[in-house]
């Protein structure tokens, strides 16, 4: 049985993680929500005999902790924004290549994505490692994900009878354009530049819809939108936790609509691809709490343990 100890409860990650692990039978789970209920030396000893620690903090209380974990035996995932871009932590992306699916198995510290940069990646990979879409490719990239993302304090205000009247729309952010999910994303996928990102927080608790639109003339190889559909399609065909949406008939089955919420509750991610001959448009539909949450980290937990992959996933 492996010993994980989740330390804290900052964060969207811990919304669901317990109901995920805590009743599995190849799993001793200790929970740590404040570092205030033990003395300094037994938060030591808890962090330094777990097979692996699972760290729900701010990345600044993530980089405080990081020393403290003295055993060479003790394996970390970090769920904060302390360490996706270190080169000396494995990005926990597993999908990406069969290769960071090997790299995050034997890794001690793996980092989690955020939401924003799942989506995008996973989108986009299949097309930058073809060589359909030269990395230099100008990148415009939109999101809505629902309140949960900004954690406790968030749910908090959008839940609050009195809340301004402003939050029953969505409401746009990182209008500066420097958004640290622009950086992620190049390091993920490899891409040349910044991209533009356009991402809006909305009224309903959790899910997440990405879409980026694609002008087919500027990409290397000039594709029609069902070609790049087969081309996502063969690249996930053998992930279980991704459905590519046939390409025929999805926009009648949808009823002209995607709703970013319908992944709700999910562990999975749908990719869809529409459009024609001139230009397409890319869209991921997950939960922010499931494939881009906690489901991401057991996942990756799984790998680190050498446990089934999909075990309490699927």
């Amino acid at each position: 049985m492996k010993k994980v100890l989740v330390d804290g409860h900052y964060g969207t990650v811990n919304l669901n993680l317990n109901k995920m692990i805590m009743n599995r039978d190849d799993l001793e789970v200790i929970y740590l929500e404040s570092p205030k209920k033990v003395t300094e030396e037994q938060r030591r000893n808890l962090l330094n005999t777990a097979d692996i620690v699972i760290l729900c903090q701010s990345a600044q209380t993530a980089t405080e902790t990081i020393p403290l974990i003295t055993s060479p035996n003790v394996k970390v995932i970090d769920t904060s924004n302390a360490f996706r871009l270190s080169p000396s932590w494995v990005y926990g992306m597993p999908e990406l290549s069969q290769e960071q699916r090997n790299k995050i198995a034997s890794a001690r510290f793996v980092s989690l994505p955020a939401p924003m940069a799942v989506g995008t990646v996973m989108l986009i990979n299949p097309l930058l490692k073809g060589r359909i879409m030269p990395p230099y490719l100008p990148l415009y990239v939109n999101s809505v994900i629902g309140y949960s993302n900004g954690g406790g304090n968030m749910i908090t205000m959008y839940e609050d009878p009195n809340r301004p009247r402003s939050y029953s729309s969505a409401r746009m952010y990182g209008l500066d354009q420097n958004i640290l999910q622009q950086k992620e994303i190049m390091h993920a996928s490899g891409i040349s530049y910044r991209p533009s990102l356009n991402p809006m927080i909305d009224d309903f608790p959790n899910g997440i819809l990405i879409t980026v639109p694609l002008q087919l003339r500027t990409l290397a190889k000039r594709l029609h939108s069902g070609q790049i559909y087969e081309v996502i399609s063969r690249f996930y065909e053998r992930e279980p936790l991704i459905e590519v949406v046939p390409f025929e008939g999805s926009i009648e089955s949808l009823g002209g609509f995607l709703d970013a919420g319908g992944m709700a509750g999910s562990n999975k991610m749908q990719i869809f691809v529409f459009g024609d001959n001139d230009i397409c448009l890319l869209a991921a539909r997950f939960d922010n709490l499931g494939k881009g949450g906690a489901g991401a980290v057991v996942q990756n937990m799984n790998l680190m343990l050498g446990l089934g992959e999909f075990k309490g996933v699927i």
